[in-house]
């Protein structure tokens, strides 16, 4: 486990190369979020995040995020950003800032007759399969208008953009052309408008990949072993 000292100094290293990586692309910074993602870490690394400056962090399973919320403070921004089972979205609350995994239409339903059971509203990113990766979920590309279409029908959820998975065994050339890919399907859906759709957000690339997905439009990057190393 590493110290604060070294998660203090990786997340001054990759604060710079997300700043560089934006201004390559001739971006604002401002405009791309890091996401501390903490994945297997114990809460201390967490914490030792939070006395650096970081404030928003990224969970992949439910359970996780429960066991780790209750230690930090009240103004963190959480993220999951993991699969999520239907069963498991009674667990959620609205300390949960943005659900990066929307990807079918059971999940839509659920978290709409959750939210309407207890007044929230979840802003949520439609996982698209860009890479068209049978081991990765995600609707297909051509599949996204068709279920934005319906997400009017479902009132307790907003659409803030998409999120991808780059493929594992991609180089890095494909995974550019992947994440220049889920741009290009954003922009050409960005002119529609749909009740509850927002498609600014764009979820994609981490430790491996971050910077290749800020030059091609991420406003999001999933970021954990640059910071925390290897998982606990």
């Amino acid at each position: 486990m590493l110290t604060q000292g070294s998660i203090e100094r990786n997340l001054v290293e990759v604060r710079q190369r997300v700043e560089q990586a934006a201004v390559r692309s001739n971006r604002d910074p401002r405009t791309v979020r890091l996401l501390a993602v903490s994945k297997t870490q114990p809460h201390t690394c967490l914490e030792a995040a939070y006395q650096v400056g970081q404030r928003a962090f990224a969970e992949n399973r439910v359970q996780e995020w429960l066991e780790k919320v209750a230690y930090l403070p009240n103004d963190c921004e959480w993220h999951l950003i993991g699969r999520l089972q239907t069963n498991k979205v009674k667990y959620l609350d609205s300390r949960i800032s943005l659900i990066h995994s929307l990807d079918r239409f059971s999940l839509l339903e659920t978290l709409n007759e959750q939210g309407e059971r207890r007044g929230i509203i979840w802003n949520t990113l439609v996982q698209v399969n860009i890479a068209r990766d049978s081991a990765k979920a995600g609707l297909m590309p051509e599949e996204v208008s068709d279920f934005l279409n319906s997400v009017v029908d479902y009132p307790n959820v907003h659409v803030q953009g998409f999120m991808t998975i780059g493929a594992l065994e991609a180089s890095p050339m494909e995974t550019q052309g992947f994440f220049r890919q889920l741009r290009a399907l954003r922009d050409s859906l960005y002119s529609q408008k749909w009740p509850g759709v927002d498609l600014y957000q764009l979820s994609m690339g981490m430790s491996r990949d971050f910077e290749q997905a800020i030059e091609e439009g991420a406003t999001l990057v999933r970021v954990g072993h640059q910071i925390f190393g290897d998982r606990g």
